[in-house]
């Protein structure tokens, strides 16, 4: 009898623990010229445990997991008092992505990261570009020169003859809960978005390429303006935390469950390796911290100086070619 009872109580607890893998509910939503839709989480195959691409960390939507395993309370917002996101497990919840075809010329964001000319931004925002400009004035831009796409991740560095103060990259560790900021030309204009970490994602993309990476999950809370809908054109901006440091490069978003997500650090620190580069850790932003209330007005500083930028990337239709 005694052995029954336990073994109920056995089955009884896998059963909870089953129920607390459940995902987020199915849901639409867009980013800069994609599509997200959920996907079913990835399934482990020790085969390809060794892939870069399967890094994360597990954290539900609607509550936290201790490290012990237990449900801890949510932390408070922008406290950054949460736990820190631990390594990587595949089985983290995943997006799906679809990049239209490209058929006209279209824009994102970019920004500086090195004040001689090289510049980060999305990959789907230059991926396939016959022509790409950096604009400095409305119709006036610098051209860039050279473009690194990095083969696995949603990022990319372009670089120009010339170019802006830079940004630097945090140094802090992230942890559920802490405020992030995000910066760049929503819908092709200025824009700002204020959101809170909640967790890891697996972001698949399909359609122009076909990758598989890890991405941050924020929360969105204030966007200025106020627009609604997708946030479009924001793509290829920067993700900093409050000492104004670059945690992630904002690639994609949903509508419907209101969630911005960012590239990993992990993914930014492999192709600053690949491109054969030493990562930027001091500069005039890293001193300057983020206001909660006034970010909007920290942004509109870093277009003003170019440090943010607007991306073009312009299609040929056999037209008259524009002046920039």
């Amino acid at each position: 009898m005694t052995k029954l009872v336990l073994i109920a109580i056995i089955v009884l607890v896998g059963a909870g623990a089953i129920s607390s893998y459940i995902n987020e509910a199915p849901g639409s939503g867009q980013g800069p010229g994609k599509q997200a839709r959920r996907d079913p989480p990835l399934r482990h195959n020790p085969r390809r445990s060794r892939r870069p691409d399967h890094i994360g960390d597990r954290a539900e939507d609607r509550g936290w997991r201790s490290p012990e395993g237990g449900r801890s309370k949510p932390p408070v917002w922008g406290s950054g008092s949460g736990r820190a996101l631990r390594p990587a497990s595949p089985r983290d919840p995943s997006v799906r992505i679809n990049i239209k075809p490209r058929t006209g010329s279209s824009s994102g964001t970019a920004f500086s990261i090195d004040r001689r000319g090289l510049w980060m931004t999305a990959r789907h925002v230059v991926d396939g570009c016959p022509k790409i400009y950096v604009l400095t004035a409305p119709r006036k831009g610098l051209l860039v020169r050279r473009v690194y796409v990095h083969p696995t991740a949603d990022i990319a560095m372009i670089s120009t003859s010339r170019g802006s103060p830079a940004l630097t990259f945090a140094q802090s560790t992230l942890r559920l809960g802490m405020t992030g900021f995000h910066f760049g030309f929503p819908k092709g204009q200025p824009g700002a978005v204020q959101s809170a970490l909640i967790g890891r994602r697996v972001m698949r993309v399909r359609g122009r390429y076909r990758t598989a990476e890890p991405v941050v999950a924020w929360a969105e809370r204030v966007r200025v303006p106020n627009t609604g809908g997708g946030l479009g054109g924001i793509s290829g901006g920067p993700a900093l935390d409050r000492n104004g440091g670059v945690i992630g490069v904002t690639v994609a978003g949903t509508v419907r469950r209101g969630r911005v997500y960012t590239t990993a650090p992990v993914s930014i620190a492999r192709a600053i390796r690949r491109a054969h580069m030493r990562l930027p850790t001091r500069g005039p932003s890293s001193t300057k911290r983020v206001p909660e209330n006034g970010f909007p007005a920290y942004g509109s500083q870093l277009r003003h100086r170019l440090t943010v930028a607007k991306v073009i990337c312009l299609v040929s239709r056999n037209r008259r070619r524009p002046r920039y």
